[in-house]
């Protein structure tokens, strides 16, 4: 099936991912904003493997990695309608396999916003800075990559 015989159509799934996506990141950067105004002048920006602090600086500077992070999760959301971004090799360019494809990388988008969310709490608010939480949310992110990937590349059609 060529790349240009597949056409996206808007679902029902789709539809509530694309609504829970935005409605997290208003939540996302409400909190953000206020987690801003309500830190210390000085705050943990980065830490080391054990989860201690071993970088520091201004709160306005959390809101770049977090503005990536979430903006790259509402960007993985729209090429969810672009079959070209599915990198399938031809054997597996199956309806079935763009649906895995899709629902993956929605679920990504999703949890984008949720790493945004526990990278501005670890930084900003938790008194543990702890990084629990953030590898927590790459280790969901990783898990839902492989288990997708393994979906689907082991039914051939």
């Amino acid at each position: 099936m060529k790349q240009d015989q597949i056409k996206i159509y808007r679902t029902t799934e789709g539809t509530i991912f694309e609504v829970a996506v935005v409605i997290l990141a208003i939540i996302v950067w409400g909190l953000i904003i206020w987690f801003v105004h309500q830190a210390p002048d000085i705050i943990p920006t980065h830490f080391d493997a054990s989860g201690k602090p071993n970088a520091w600086g201004s709160p306005a500077g959390i809101l770049i990695p977090c503005a990536v992070i979430s903006l790259s999760g509402i960007v993985v959301m729209i090429l969810c309608y672009f079959p070209k971004a599915f990198n399938l090799s031809e054997k597996y360019k199956t309806p079935r396999n763009y649906a895995l494809s899709i629902r993956m990388m929605r679920i990504l988008g999703l949890l984008m916003q949720l790493l945004t969310l526990t990278i501005a709490w670890t930084s900003l608010r938790s008194t543990s800075h702890t990084i629990i939480p953030v590898l927590v949310i790459v280790a969901l992110m990783t898990l839902t990559a492989i288990a997708s990937t393994i979906a689907i590349y082991t039914k051939k059609a």
